[in-house]
């Protein structure tokens, strides 16, 4: 039985994991694999400036796969409402 909980939790994080490159790369309209505040606001149209500088934590003014996991997993991306 552990063993079927340990498989479906990885199959669960890898499924997530997917799903965040998946989005990322729909985000991404240049294909330079880093996402501009222009990209994030025009998926997020309640991104701020403040939210794009805590999201891009080495503050070089572009949101990598790894900050972009982060922020998701933390709930940092705006949402409308």
């Amino acid at each position: 039985m552990k063993k079927i909980v340990t498989y479906t939790a990885t199959a669960i994080a890898l499924t997530l994991a997917a799903t965040a490159v998946s989005a990322q790369s729909e985000i991404d309209t240049d294909g330079d694999g880093l996402l501009s505040y222009n990209e994030l606001l025009a998926a997020y149209p309640a991104m701020t400036e403040e939210n794009f500088t805590a999201i891009d934590t080495n503050s070089d003014g572009a949101v990598d796969a790894d900050e972009m996991k982060v922020a998701t997993d933390a709930g940092m991306l705006p949402t409308e409402g």
